[in-house]
């Protein structure tokens, strides 16, 4: 039963981490993963998790890498191919013998084969800590290919170097030229059993097509089971089992695949199941490092062989020598690559290349396969190796977030598509012709506003995120700052008996519905003060209130409701806003003000209906769902216009379509529910 706990607690922490990293954005979801990994590992199930290597390796690693080699740009690895080469094999081999010699210098207690096994742990870059803190920055297309592709190859590498540097551990004897001719005979190996596998797979689907014995969950399990498979095979052979799950990867990515109903659907699944089983496997992976952080520090740190200072500057002197050794051997590489050439990479990209290079999922996941004896002795240096590991990791991703975004052209910004923004302005111009040019009952004028209000939003969507972090922040700031003085002032002329306890309920009702329900992040903490902690802080102070709204989940019933009061609370609230805008010394951009007006004269609108209670319904009548279709097929045939007319492309026409047939198909099962 513990252990269904223990699974229970780290599948709702794994959620947790998502939930979070999606909600505020700004924190990387890493730190947050590692953080929740520190705080389980205080607690009595963090006591009761043991690592087994082979099973990290294969339930962990080697489906990880698959993936990875699944999605690879094969096209930009082959562009960059010398580089990225480089990268993976010799400078993880070079990282292997810096960092390892340097740890055995200052712990000449620890045997050399483990010091090695360290400084092959440290080899490999994480491609996904690399992604998260470069997703958001501009950095140059020549860079980001580097990093990827060596993402892909430096894991295999990393740990198959590292398995070796363990085996001499076990064994006693290291060689140099030895572990590098079985290294590299073990790599070709493993790319043989990962190309035998994967045509033996294709065989094997090509006999259940023909046998007519084919669907989706067959093929689906196959390809799941397909890196545990050849991890195994080539294990059991003697070759690497990394290199093969990598080669098998992307041998599934270059599989023929024909256009038909069946391969649309499983795509589809094995795209979503993929996505779900690579980020779970990548959170264990961070989730284990903060547990590993709870238990390896305070033995360690209480241990009083070595000061905590001289450990801590350790760490930082690895850490310098991991950075140091990959700037020497990038910049040697190109001044040699480029000896003669016209065309010079420039220092900053060697800087980008340095510092992306952040160490994180495969080194952890690595160190962990560390034996606990050796030849029936206890390895009494393994959390000693576990803390520095997982320490010099932290350190990389602190130090590759801060640098990075000083050595980058500034925030990324998501190209805006103009065409898509046309498209939806004339579908919100077709409905509201419709409803000035129709004697329309006020239900179906209702329903109507309410659809060119989901349109609105779906272009303000789109606006925002071709925004820049930093604008969205501000945005964000600037919406949550005007809803905080609309509850203000709509708290204070209740206060002061100006308005009557059902406008009061009416108008929160709103504020909750057309504002607070559209926030779907907290880019700041500024935003999530405003957002979040003013409520908080409104019902410490008046819980009486806040209780007597909590239990009005509809407005009240069998009152009279007055709009004139209504629209006193809107007049006095946008007046407050006006003040404050004025006195407010940032510019705000007009693109932005529009917006927010817009939004706020909605709920003008809504409120000179004689029955503001079925605004707020609409969305469960049958009429918002037909006039909602209706918005959905002429913004088809708008789509296809454009794309007869050659103002879009077919490509950019299929994905405006997919769109507008999701969002159809949740609108019609919504209802039927």
């Amino acid at each position: 039963m513990e252990f269904i706990e223990l699974l229970i607690i780290i599948a709702l922490t794994i959620t947790f981490s998502n939930v979070l990293s999606k909600v505020m954005p700004t924190i990387p979801i890493f730190f947050a993963q590692i953080f929740l990994g520190i705080i389980l590992g205080m607690s009595k199930y963090g006591h009761e998790i043991t690592f087994e290597p082979e099973i990290f390796l294969v339930m962990i690693i080697a489906p990880l890498l698959f993936r990875e080699g699944e999605e690879a740009n094969i096209s930009s690895i082959a562009k960059n191919f010398s580089t990225i080469l480089f990268l993976a094999f010799g400078g993880v081999i070079l990282t292997l013998l810096a960092v390892g010699f340097t740890l055995h210098t200052f712990f000449p207690t620890i045997p050399l084969a483990a010091c090695l096994a360290f400084g092959a742990a440290l080899g490999p870059t994480d491609a996904v800590a690399v992604g998260s803190l470069s997703k958001k920055l501009k950095m140059p297309d020549k860079v980001i290919n580097i990093l990827n592709g060596e993402g892909l190859l430096n894991d295999a590498s990393g740990v198959t170097a590292f398995q070796f540097a363990v085996a001499a551990l076990l064994t006693g004897t290291f060689s140099v030229v030895n572990a590098s001719v079985t290294l590299f005979l073990s790599s070709i190996g493993g790319a043989l059993v990962g190309l035998v596998v994967v045509w033996i797979k294709n065989r094997i689907l090509h006999f259940i097509e023909q046998a007519a014995a084919k669907d989706v969950i067959s093929y689906l399990l196959i390809e799941l089971l397909l890196p545990f498979v050849v991890y195994v095979i080539a294990e059991i052979i003697g070759v690497s089992g990394i290199i093969a799950a990598v080669v098998a990867g992307v041998l599934q990515s270059k599989s023929h695949h024909r256009i038909t109903l069946f391969d649309a659907q499983l795509a589809n699944v094995s795209e979503n199941i993929w996505s779900t089983i690579g980020f779970t496997l990548n959170a264990l992976v961070f989730l284990f490092l903060g547990i590993e952080l709870s238990e390896v520090i305070s033995p360690v740190w209480t241990d009083r062989t070595y000061s905590n200072g001289w450990l801590l500057m350790i760490v930082l002197l690895i850490t310098v020598v991991v950075f140091l050794v990959r700037f020497l051997f990038v910049r040697g590489f190109y001044l040699i690559k480029e000896y003669k050439a016209t065309e010079k990479t420039t220092f900053r990209e060697i800087l980008l290349l340095t510092f992306g290079g952040v160490k994180g999922t495969v080194s952890l996941a690595a160190i962990f396969i560390l034996p606990l004896s050796v030849n029936g002795v206890a390895f009494e240096q393994r959390a000693l190796l576990l803390f520095l590991t997982a320490c010099v990791i932290f350190v990389s991703l602190t130090m590759g977030m801060l640098i990075l975004p000083l050595l980058s052209d500034g925030e990324y910004e998501k190209p805006i598509d103009l065409k898509e923004l046309e498209i939806l302005n004339k579908v919100i111009k077709h409905m509201q012709h419709k409803l000035a040019n129709n004697h329309l009952s006020e239900e179906e004028e209702t329903a109507i506003e309410a659809v060119i209000d989901q349109y609105r939003m779906r272009i303000w969507e789109i606006t925002t995120e071709g925004m820049t972090e930093t604008d969205q922040k501000k945005v964000q700031e600037l919406q949550a700052w005007m809803l905080t003085i609309e509850q203000q002032g709509l708290d204070e002329m209740y206060q002061k008996g100006e308005i009557s306890h059902t406008s009061y309920v009416i108008y929160n009702r709103l504020l909750d519905r057309y504002e607070f329900a559209n926030q779907k992040k907290f880019l700041s903490f500024i935003s999530l003060w405003l957002l979040i902690g003013r409520r908080l802080l409104r019902i410490l102070l008046h819980p009486k209130r806040f209780w007597r709204l909590k239990r009005e989940h509809d407005f009240p019933k069998n009152s009279k409701i007055n709009v004139h009061e209504l629209k006193y609370i809107y007049d006095a609230n946008s007046l407050r806003i006006h003040q404050r805008l004025e006195a407010k010394e940032e510019n705000v951009s007009k693109t932005v003000l529009s917006f927010l007006a817009g939004r706020r004269e909605m709920l003008l609108k809504r409120m000179y209906h004689r029955n503001v209670l079925s605004m707020v319904s609409i969305e469960k009548s049958p009429i918002y769902e037909r006039e909602l279709l209706n918005g959905y097929t002429f913004e088809r045939r708008t789509i296809d216009e454009y794309e007869r007319e050659d103002k879009i492309s077919s490509l950019s026409a299929n994905t405006y379509r997919q769109k507008v047939n999701l969002l159809e198909s949740f609108a019609i099962s919504k209802n039927l529910h």
